[in-house]
C-alpha cells in the first residue's frame, strides 16, 4: 500500500499542474503522416512527438512490459522511484482496469516548469481510455525530453 501512495504521488506532483495549462491536440488529417521539420520548435510539433513517444511507451504497460517501461523512462522518475517499487505496484495499479481495449488523446500541453522538476521540455498527455473494466478511464502521462528523446517522467491511472 505504501509503494501505491508513493507512485500517486510522484506520478500526481507532475500531472495535477499539467492540467490546467493543456490544450487540444491539433486536428489529423486521414491519412497524413506527421514529420518534425528540421529547426521547427513550435509546440504544437513537439506535443505531437511526444504523444507518439508516449504511445509507444503505454504499449509496454499493455502488455505488461512494467522493467522495460522502466528503463525508458526519464532519469528524474527512475531517481524518485525504484525499478522493483515499479514493477511491484504496476499490477495493483492496473489490473483492475483489465485488458486495453482503446485509448484516444483528449489534450496535450508543453510546457519548460513543473513542480518539483527542473526547468526542461516537458508534454502532459491526457488520454481517455476503454479497458475491458473500466470504459472511460482516464491515463496522464507527462514526457520529458532528455538526450534527444521524449522519456515518461510520470503517469497516472484513474
Amino acid at each position: 500500500m505504501i509503494t501505491v501512495r508513493l507512485l500517486t504521488i510522484v506520478f500526481s506532483l507532475y500531472s495535477a499542474a499539467s492540467v490546467a495549462q493543456m490544450k487540444a491536440p491539433p486536428p489529423a488529417t486521414p491519412g497524413a503522416s506527421v514529420t518534425m521539420p528540421a529547426g521547427d520548435s513550435s509546440n504544437a510539433f513537439r506535443e505531437i512527438a511526444a504523444q507518439a513517444a508516449g504511445e509507444k511507451w503505454l504499449s509496454l504497460l499493455d502488455r505488461g512490459e512494467y522493467g522495460t517501461a522502466w528503463d525508458q523512462c526519464a532519469q528524474l522518475f527512475r531517481q524518485r522511484v525504484t525499478r522493483e517499487q515499479w514493477i511491484d505496484s504496476l499490477p495493483s495499479t492496473r489490473g483492475p482496469f483489465g485488458a486495453m481495449k482503446s485509448r484516444k488523446v483528449e489534450v496535450a500541453g508543453y510546457k519548460t516548469s513543473l513542480p518539483g522538476a527542473p526547468n526542461g521540455q516537458y508534454v502532459t498527455v491526457r488520454y481517455r481510455s476503454d479497458f475491458e473494466k473500466k470504459d472511460g478511464a482516464e491515463e496522464l502521462l507527462t514526457l520529458a525530453f532528455e538526450d534527444g528523446v521524449w522519456r515518461p517522467t510520470g503517469y497516472f491511472i484513474r
